[in-house]
């Protein structure tokens, strides 16, 4: 259904079964842990002292529960809704500001604020400032910026068994970068060596996909491959004669070249072998079919993908890509092969990502909703397409699902966690494309259109559906607790606000004849588009003396406030002072100095391409915006073993880890400034 205009167990093919070898070498690093050097016993608390059963904490990225409830229906997203509804449900979260991913999840694991963690955005400034300008920036999902404890290092200290399934700042340990005055070398290395030596505990599994993808999705034809001889195929004399003549091709990837061998039945051609060298008894076989049709129902997901075919990654980690045959003419003459990205599983310690990989081979991070809206799929049904594109896509999602649950499925059984937290970025990717369309305060809504992408979107959430019921049913056999929670919620956009772009016609950005920033002339930059830095001069090429930096935020909220849309209305409708707002968590060594809410239907940039500071933006929807506002708010509902369903008071993101750690008896993450 729109927006209002008021509104501002599935299962992977039983591919993965682990070895004898691997079993026992598994069950041999769980039993024989090596002792703790320092001598000193961590506090253990005993499996029978944890109330009510093992807790297992999901965060579905980007859920807001008033956007869930008005627009998926029950019957739509049913586990969603049962666990709202007969759950012990805050009344809402407050997320970071910015409401970003990384910062957010930061803010969720380590129960502080980025001002503590040194997380502050998904991009942030690098640290010391002293040896950094204010545009140099690194990545928040990353953990060596993180400057404190997250919670799977707190319970795995006290003795819990603990698992992270793709948490961000994992699975290593935090970098303790210098993000405060009196700040040491010393003082960060101890804090490094501790965390290292709890991550070595065999009480412990953590993974983090997300740190490296050596391959990128990708769509193949015929064109993008090189022709080979097809006889240099070990095997090849085993296919039948009846068939057509096979036909063999390679084509590179970051990894190294992969060989691909088209054959098939009779006259037509059916199918393709692909392996790391030309040999058919090392290939995964992927047939084709036409894009997916039949309702998910009791069907196995992603049915028609080929089984895993294994790689290494450049650094030797163990790695899998998947395929999918999605047209191939009878002829040979084309074909549209589908793969999705190769990430690497980073674990905490090589066996335990060796075991991973066999027991949930090829993970990857998302669906390819990307390829998607630039077409690679076909023509979007926006475009005139017949929806064959957005079938096809349906399918990727389909099979991020899968390796998703195959993993948590895995580490559930083979860790038997007391704590486990888990992750879906699924819902977050759905509604940056598409939730907008629904929205009827944007200029270009159509109702048609908006029913389609309507049907869609609750065809991708009913994935994410069945994400959370596959959790929730794992809960339910151990009598535990589930605990369902979100980093940040959604707004449709469709006007840019380029911030630089405001600042240089304030005088306050100045570029220099290659049209860059100039630093030794510019006062003020946004480096990011969630927040400007006044280049003061603890920044390396810094300007402004700290006696003028209070002058120049007033400069910067002045211009910030002038700025008007084609009515005259104010675009930016409130602006922030790092410092004023403390309970905001706003700023910090790696965050900027003044924030701002925006009208409706704006998004910020960081870009200097534009000639005016507001112009049109395709439509979108995303966050990032204004903490406090209900459409930025996030969910954290317990439901399980000894929950009563109800309500209870609004809290933020930082208060959920201690919330946690009283509940299972060892305490807040040592940074942590929440509240239980």
């Amino acid at each position: 259904m729109p927006l209002p205009r008021s509104a501002d167990p599935c299962r992977l093919p039983a591919t993965a079964l682990h070895s004898v070898v691997a079993m026992f070498a598994l069950s041999m690093l769980v039993a024989c842990s090596p002792a703790d050097e320092s001598g000193e016993a961590a506090t253990r608390i005993a499996a029978g002292d944890v109330d009510n059963g093992p807790v297992l904490l999901v965060s579905m990225d980007g859920l807001n529960e008033d956007i869930l409830r008005r627009t998926l229906s029950p019957s739509q997203a049913p586990a969603f809704h049962q666990v709202l509804d007969q759950g012990r449900c805050a009344e809402y979260v407050v997320p970071s500001f910015p409401s970003l991913t990384a910062a957010s999840h930061a803010a969720i694991w380590n129960g502080a604020w980025g001002t503590v963690t040194g997380l502050t955005g998904n991009a942030l400034h690098r640290l010391p400032r002293s040896a950094h300008s204010l545009l140099e920036l690194r990545s928040g999902f990353s953990y060596a910026p993180l400057a404190a404890e997250p919670i799977w290092i707190t319970a795995a200290r006290h003795g819990l068994r603990v698992g992270g399934h793709h948490p961000t700042q994992a699975p290593f340990p935090a970098g303790f970068p210098p993000t405060h005055d009196d700040w040491t070398p010393t003082e960060a290395e101890a804090r490094r060596t501790e965390q290292r030596r709890i991550l070595d505990q065999a009480n412990i599994m953590v993974f983090n996909g997300y740190n490296q993808r050596p391959v990128n999705e990708g769509v193949l034809r015929l064109a993008d491959m090189t022709a080979t001889d097809a006889t240099a195929w070990e095997g090849v004399d085993a296919l039948p004669a009846a068939g057509p003549p096979p036909r063999a091709f390679t084509w590179d990837t970051p990894l190294g070249d992969l060989h691909a061998l088209l054959h098939g039945d009779g006259d037509t051609y059916r199918r393709l072998s692909i392996a790391t060298r030309p040999a058919l008894a090392e290939a995964v076989v992927v047939e084709v079919h036409p894009a997916e049709v039949e309702a998910t129902g009791d069907r196995e997901l992603a049915r028609f993908f080929s089984a895993p075919l294994r790689l290494r990654s450049t650094g030797g980690e163990p790695v899998a890509m998947r395929f999918r045959l999605f047209e191939l003419a009878d002829d040979g003459s084309d074909f549209l092969l589908y793969h999705p990205a190769v990430h690497v599983a980073e674990a905490n310690r090589p066996e335990v990502q060796q075991a991973y990989e066999t027991g949930a081979p090829g993970w990857f991070g998302n669906s390819s909703m990307g390829l998607w809206a630039r077409g690679a799929f076909g023509p979007r049904f926006d475009e005139g397409g017949d929806g064959t594109a957005e079938l096809r896509m349906l399918e990727t999602a389909e099979l991020v699902t899968e390796v998703f649950n195959a993993g948590s499925r895995w580490l559930w059984a083979t860790l038997e966690p007391e704590l486990m937290i888990d992750y879906f970025p699924l819902p977050d990717t759905v509604d940056h494309y598409l939730l907008g369309f629904l929205d009827q305060r944007w200029p270009g809504y159509d109702d048609d259109l908006a029913a389609r992408i309507g049907e869609l979107r609750a065809r991708l959430w009913a994935l994410a559906d069945l994400r959370l019921a596959l959790l929730r049913d794992l809960v339910a056999a151990a009598d535990g607790r589930l605990v369902l929670i979100g980093d940040h919620g959604m707004r449709a956009t469709w006007q840019f606000l380029h911030l630089n772009v405001a600042l240089r016609d304030a005088g306050l950005l100045v570029l220099d004849a290659d049209g860059d920033i100039d630093l030794a002339r510019s006062r003020a930059v946004s480096p990011n588009g969630y927040w400007i830095t006044i280049n003061t001069t603890d920044w390396r090429e810094g300007i402004v003396p700290p006696q003028e930096r209070r002058a120049v935020i007033d400069e910067v909220a002045a211009a910030l406030q002038a700025i008007v849309d084609s009515a005259g209305e104010p675009v930016v409708t409130r602006v922030y002072v790092a410092e004023e707002h403390p309970e905001l968590g706003l700023g910090g060594a790696a965050g900027g100095d003044v924030y701002w809410r925006l009208a409706p239907g704006y998004r910020t940039t960081s870009s200097l391409r534009a000639g005016e500071a507001i112009t049109p933006a395709r439509i979108w929807a995303g966050h990032g915006f204004d903490s406090t506002e209900p459409d930025m708010h996030t969910v954290f509902c317990e439901w399980g073993s000894g929950v009563t369903p109800g309500r209870t008071p609004a809290m933020r993101v930082i208060d959920i880890a201690p919330r946690l750690g009283s509940w299972l008896g060892f305490g807040s993450p040592q940074d942590a400034t929440g509240e239980p």
